[in-house]
């Protein structure tokens, strides 16, 4: 083992990124904290960005001092946009999702479903038909005359 690691640990400063509270904090809600930790992504994604460039112009990494100035650099308008454009993103995400999700609900709905629901249908119309049929019978032989008492209904007197 080498002693740089241990040496990077006990430094003055922590090897913790600066950006990462600015983007996260913890007081804030689930969602704000998913748009904080996808815009963080999407910082360390133009980090590593610039760093690639100046290694190209500079033929070399930049120095600390030189990180912690990029880091300087991010405004609160500038995170802001990191925000934003994570927000954009998780819409764009969800869009996709549920496009798809409607895809295969539209799909599973036309095959072979709407049969099942139609013979539901039949069998709850056949079972409803059969005891209004076995009620009528019942009553029937019970001795009510139902077509007495429906001739009544309709005839009787109307009071205004």
């Amino acid at each position: 083992m080498t002693q740089e690691p241990a040496q990077q640990i006990e430094g003055p400063e922590p090897p913790f990124d600066s950006i990462f509270p600015r983007l996260v904090n913890e007081a804030e809600s689930s969602e704000q904290k998913l748009i904080g930790f996808i815009g963080f992504g999407i910082y360390h994604d133009a980090k590593r960005e610039w760093i690639s460039d100046f290694r190209a112009r500079e033929g070399r990494y930049p120095d600390k001092d030189q990180l912690r100035e990029y880091e300087r650099s991010w405004t609160v308008s500038r995170l802001e946009g990191l925000q934003n454009a994570a927000a954009q993103l998780i819409a764009a995400y969800t869009d996709s999702v549920l496009s798809q999700a409607e895809r295969q609900i539209l799909r599973s709905a036309l095959k072979g479903r709407a049969w099942r629901a139609i013979w539901y249908w039949l069998v709850g119309a056949l079972l409803y038909t059969l005891i209004v049929i076995g009620s009528i019978v019942i009553l029937a032989r019970a001795g009510v005359d139902l077509a007495g008492l429906l001739e009544r209904v309709t005839t009787a007197p109307r009071s205004n």
